[in-house]
């Protein structure tokens, strides 16, 4: 198990699963894959369920430093991976696309921000905007989709940023 200090990130990276969205597929089956490939055990750090529900895969809880994933080759000791269930079909399983569900984009801009509070100025892509990817996962743009969210942030009137920011507060 490695481990790197929490300002090494730089990345943040969406993956999709590349498994078939007809299915239920869990974060311990993701597991059970990834160690079936040679990986000691699952290599993203968050994993998205179709639900929005978001289940942990390698070690974040220890204060000021982050378990190494295995998600982005030649970038896993400078980025945490976060994956979302789906991005294929069963009849078409080379062809990725986005599968994301609404709650799985409300589940992903949450854990993103989270993720840019404790790793500020880490910078959101997808695998394959990654320097060496030769993949289509996640099965979109992933930096304009993140710029459209910041984009809209952005554009919203200042007494809803403030109703946001108090509801923000009654929620913790």
């Amino acid at each position: 198990m490695s481990y790197k200090p929490d300002g090494q990130v730089k990345y943040i990276v969406i993956h999709y699963s590349a498994t078939a969205v007809e299915d239920d597929v869990s974060a311990d089956d993701i597991d059970r894959m990834h160690k079936r490939r040679g990986f000691r055990k699952i290599g993203y750090h968050w994993y998205i369920r179709k639900s929005g529900s978001i289940e942990m895969g390698r070690d974040l809880s220890q204060p000021g430093r982050f378990e190494v994933g295995a998600h982005s080759k030649g970038e896993n000791s400078i980025s945490v991976g976060i994956c979302f269930e789906g991005g294929v079909r069963k009849g078409a399983m080379n062809a990725g696309f986005d599968s994301r569900t609404p709650a799985q984009t409300r589940a992903m801009i949450e854990l993103i921000d989270k993720m840019l509070e404790r790793f500020p100025g880490a910078v959101v892509r997808g695998h394959r905007d990654m320097p060496g990817a030769a993949t289509q996962c996640p099965g979109f743009d992933a930096t304009a989709w993140w710029d459209e969210v910041q984009r809209k942030r952005n554009a919203r009137p200042w007494w809803l940023t403030l109703i946001n920011s108090l509801l923000k507060g009654f929620r913790k």
